[in-house]
């Protein structure tokens, strides 16, 4: 009989290729010289090039032993130790907030070195993070509230690093260590 795994984050992303274009306007003026109709603006359709959409969904086990906040950039204000809360999720009315700040010099999301198979980052302020996965090559930049979450495969956590490139901005992160 196979063993039932502990815990597990399941996750999709969909992405549409867009093109921007102008439509036409329409916008005309009556004598009293009010307008009606439509003036001309952007709008947006799908990629006639790419012609189709992108999606997928994941999952990945977590750990038995990784119960802790320290897996994630939020603070639960109840108890460090999830399996120490008696209250039911869906009665307790706790928020769970923090986020990492992230800075111009580089950071390490944790310090110590354990393998990762699963990584979500979301920028939560208003300027752009990068994104480093292997020493200090930022190849991942994060747009102001946009989101990255990937299957990682056994990276070390030390590796994974974060800084922008001018000014301060926040982020939630979670981590998903290798079972």
């Amino acid at each position: 009989m196979p063993t039932p795994n502990d815990r597990r984050i399941i996750w999709g992303t969909h992405v549409i290729p867009q093109v921007s274009y102008t439509t036409t306007d329409l916008e005309e003026e009556r004598e009293e010289g009010s307008k009606v109709g439509r003036a001309d603006y952007t709008d947006y359709k799908l990629d006639t090039t790419v012609a189709k959409r992108f999606g997928g969904k994941g999952s990945v086990d977590i750990r038995s032993d990784q119960g802790t906040d320290e897996w994630v950039s939020f603070l639960s204000p109840i108890d460090s130790l999830w399996e120490a809360v008696d209250n039911l999720w869906e009665a307790t009315s706790a928020v769970w907030d923090n986020a990492f700040s992230v800075t111009t010099s580089s950071s390490t999301l944790r310090t110590d070195s354990v393998n990762v198979d699963f990584l979500y980052v979301k920028n939560l302020g208003s300027v752009e993070c990068k994104l480093a996965l292997e020493g200090d090559e930022f190849d991942i930049l994060i747009p102001s509230e946009a989101a990255v979450s990937m299957r990682v495969n056994s990276i070390s956590s030390d590796n994974i690093k974060v800084q922008t490139a001018s000014s301060t901005t926040t982020i939630e992160y979670v981590i998903a260590r290798t079972p």
